[in-house]
Protein backbone atom coordinates (compact mmCIF):
# COMPACT_ATOMS: atom_id res chain seq x y z
CA UNK A 1 0.00 0.00 0.00
CA UNK A 2 0.77 3.52 -0.73
CA UNK A 3 0.83 6.20 1.82
CA UNK A 4 0.39 9.93 0.80
CA UNK A 5 1.87 11.88 3.39
CA UNK A 6 2.18 16.06 3.48
CA UNK A 7 5.72 17.10 3.00
CA UNK A 8 5.89 19.15 6.50
CA UNK A 9 8.84 20.44 5.07
CA UNK A 10 7.62 21.90 2.00
CA UNK A 11 5.78 24.96 3.66
CA UNK A 12 9.40 26.08 4.52
CA UNK A 13 10.24 26.26 0.87
CA UNK A 14 6.74 28.68 0.38
CA UNK A 15 8.45 31.12 2.84
CA UNK A 16 7.00 29.99 6.29
CA UNK A 17 9.39 30.47 7.72
CA UNK A 18 7.70 29.67 11.38
CA UNK A 19 7.90 26.11 10.57
CA UNK A 20 11.31 24.46 11.33
CA UNK A 21 12.58 22.02 8.38
CA UNK A 22 13.91 19.10 10.55
CA UNK A 23 14.34 15.60 8.93
CA UNK A 24 14.01 16.35 5.34
CA UNK A 25 12.89 13.30 3.69
CA UNK A 26 15.28 11.56 0.68
CA UNK A 27 13.99 9.49 -2.32
CA UNK A 28 14.68 5.92 -2.40
CA UNK A 29 14.47 5.54 -6.21
CA UNK A 30 16.71 8.67 -7.15
CA UNK A 31 18.58 9.41 -3.70
CA UNK A 32 17.57 13.31 -4.04
CA UNK A 33 15.79 15.26 -1.24
CA UNK A 34 12.03 15.87 -1.32
CA UNK A 35 11.04 19.54 -1.94
CA UNK A 36 7.35 17.83 -3.28
CA UNK A 37 4.47 18.82 -1.34
CA UNK A 38 3.17 15.55 -0.85
CA UNK A 39 5.67 11.88 -0.37
CA UNK A 40 4.60 8.83 -0.90
CA UNK A 41 5.37 6.65 1.58
CA UNK A 42 5.76 2.64 0.70
CA UNK A 43 6.32 0.35 3.97
CA UNK A 44 7.03 2.01 6.99
CA UNK A 45 10.20 3.99 6.14
CA UNK A 46 10.52 4.18 2.31
CA UNK A 47 10.04 7.51 0.66
CA UNK A 48 9.49 8.53 -2.60
CA UNK A 49 8.66 11.37 -5.06
CA UNK A 50 5.31 10.77 -7.16
CA UNK A 51 7.67 10.70 -10.00
CA UNK A 52 10.40 8.13 -8.64
CA UNK A 53 7.48 5.37 -7.67
CA UNK A 54 7.19 3.01 -10.73
CA UNK A 55 7.18 -1.17 -10.94
CA UNK A 56 10.30 -2.00 -11.41
CA UNK A 57 9.33 -4.51 -14.52
CA UNK A 58 6.25 -2.41 -16.24
CA UNK A 59 7.80 1.12 -15.06
CA UNK A 60 3.70 1.71 -14.15
CA UNK A 61 3.75 4.78 -12.23
CA UNK A 62 2.45 3.51 -8.68
CA UNK A 63 0.52 5.41 -6.43
CA UNK A 64 -2.98 5.16 -3.60
CA UNK A 65 -4.84 3.90 -6.41
CA UNK A 66 -3.05 0.77 -6.64
CA UNK A 67 -1.19 -2.19 -4.32
CA UNK A 68 2.22 -1.54 -4.30
CA UNK A 69 4.80 -4.84 -3.47
CA UNK A 70 8.73 -4.25 -2.44
CA UNK A 71 10.83 -7.74 -3.35
CA UNK A 72 14.58 -7.13 -2.61
CA UNK A 73 14.49 -3.73 -2.86
CA UNK A 74 12.51 -3.13 -5.84
CA UNK A 75 8.75 -2.04 -5.86
CA UNK A 76 6.24 -3.79 -8.26
CA UNK A 77 2.65 -3.64 -9.46
CA UNK A 78 0.51 -6.40 -8.23
CA UNK A 79 -0.27 -7.62 -11.86
CA UNK A 80 4.01 -8.28 -12.55
CA UNK A 81 4.56 -9.40 -8.27
CA UNK A 82 1.59 -12.03 -9.04
CA UNK A 83 3.31 -13.01 -12.70
CA UNK A 84 6.92 -13.16 -11.74
CA UNK A 85 6.75 -14.63 -7.91
CA UNK A 86 3.42 -15.71 -7.03
CA UNK A 87 2.35 -19.85 -7.76
CA UNK A 88 2.42 -21.48 -10.90
CA UNK A 89 0.58 -24.25 -12.15
CA UNK A 90 3.50 -27.54 -11.85
CA UNK A 91 2.05 -28.17 -15.28
CA UNK A 92 1.81 -25.00 -17.83
CA UNK A 93 3.94 -22.75 -15.61
CA UNK A 94 1.07 -19.72 -15.77
CA UNK A 95 0.10 -18.46 -12.64
CA UNK A 96 -3.46 -18.55 -11.01
CA UNK A 97 -5.63 -15.93 -10.89
CA UNK A 98 -7.67 -15.19 -7.41
CA UNK A 99 -10.96 -17.34 -8.19
CA UNK A 100 -9.09 -20.33 -10.01
CA UNK A 101 -9.96 -23.72 -8.60
CA UNK A 102 -6.92 -25.84 -7.94
CA UNK A 103 -5.91 -29.19 -7.83
CA UNK A 104 -2.84 -30.26 -5.36
CA UNK A 105 -0.71 -32.91 -5.05
CA UNK A 106 2.24 -33.18 -2.85
CA UNK A 107 3.79 -29.70 -3.01
CA UNK A 108 2.46 -29.21 -6.70
CA UNK A 109 -0.53 -27.05 -7.43
CA UNK A 110 -2.38 -27.38 -10.55
CA UNK A 111 -4.77 -25.46 -12.62
CA UNK A 112 -8.38 -28.01 -13.20
CA UNK A 113 -7.82 -28.70 -16.63
CA UNK A 114 -3.85 -29.38 -16.18
CA UNK A 115 -4.20 -31.79 -13.45
CA UNK A 116 -4.23 -34.95 -16.20
CA UNK A 117 -2.29 -38.10 -16.68
CA UNK A 118 0.86 -37.51 -18.16
CA UNK A 119 0.88 -40.54 -20.22
CA UNK A 120 -2.52 -41.09 -21.54
CA UNK A 121 -4.03 -36.87 -20.75
CA UNK A 122 -6.72 -38.37 -18.68
CA UNK A 123 -8.42 -35.20 -16.47
CA UNK A 124 -8.05 -36.49 -12.82
CA UNK A 125 -10.80 -35.76 -10.66
CA UNK A 126 -11.77 -35.80 -6.68
CA UNK A 127 -12.00 -39.38 -6.22
CA UNK A 128 -9.79 -40.62 -8.76
CA UNK A 129 -6.53 -42.51 -7.89
CA UNK A 130 -2.97 -41.56 -9.13
CA UNK A 131 1.10 -41.06 -8.97
CA UNK A 132 3.32 -38.48 -9.12
CA UNK A 133 6.55 -40.23 -10.08
CA UNK A 134 9.32 -37.65 -11.08
CA UNK A 135 6.94 -34.45 -10.93
CA UNK A 136 4.53 -36.49 -13.25
CA UNK A 137 0.72 -37.34 -12.97
CA UNK A 138 -0.33 -41.06 -13.66
CA UNK A 139 -3.80 -42.17 -13.82
CA UNK A 140 -4.23 -45.46 -11.73
CA UNK A 141 -4.07 -47.60 -15.42
CA UNK A 142 -0.94 -45.72 -16.45
CA UNK A 143 0.83 -46.56 -13.21
CA UNK A 144 -0.09 -50.50 -13.53
CA UNK A 145 1.47 -50.10 -16.86
CA UNK A 146 4.44 -48.98 -15.59
CA UNK A 147 4.87 -50.97 -12.76
CA UNK A 148 4.56 -54.30 -15.13
CA UNK A 149 7.58 -52.62 -17.06
CA UNK A 150 9.65 -51.61 -14.58
CA UNK A 151 12.34 -54.15 -13.37
CA UNK A 152 13.94 -51.43 -11.49
CA UNK A 153 13.52 -47.79 -9.97
CA UNK A 154 12.03 -45.94 -7.24
CA UNK A 155 8.24 -47.11 -6.73
CA UNK A 156 5.63 -44.54 -6.99
CA UNK A 157 3.51 -43.49 -4.17
CA UNK A 158 -0.25 -44.10 -5.12
CA UNK A 159 -2.27 -41.18 -4.02
CA UNK A 160 -6.27 -40.59 -3.97
CA UNK A 161 -7.81 -36.93 -4.51
CA UNK A 162 -10.10 -36.23 -1.84
CA UNK A 163 -12.60 -33.36 -2.02
CA UNK A 164 -9.84 -31.36 0.18
CA UNK A 165 -7.26 -31.67 -2.70
CA UNK A 166 -9.47 -28.88 -4.65
CA UNK A 167 -8.74 -25.56 -3.62
CA UNK A 168 -9.44 -22.12 -4.25
CA UNK A 169 -6.66 -20.01 -5.19
CA UNK A 170 -7.39 -16.93 -3.68
CA UNK A 171 -6.81 -19.17 0.12
CA UNK A 172 -2.88 -19.46 -1.64
CA UNK A 173 -2.83 -16.00 -3.24
CA UNK A 174 -3.34 -14.47 0.50
CA UNK A 175 -0.84 -16.79 2.32
CA UNK A 176 1.90 -16.23 -0.49
CA UNK A 177 2.09 -12.79 -1.56
CA UNK A 178 1.10 -9.81 1.46
CA UNK A 179 1.14 -6.17 -0.32
CA UNK A 180 3.18 -3.76 1.26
Amino acid sequence: MVDIIFNSSFLGDMGDHSKKKSGIAMCVGCGSQIHDQYILRVAPDLEWHAACLKCAECSQYLDETCTCFVRDGKTYCKRDYVRLFGIKCANCNIGFCSSDLVMRARDNVYHMECFRCSVCSRHLLPGDEFSLRDEELLCRADHGLLMERASTGSPLSPGIIHSRSLHIAGHLFARRSKPI
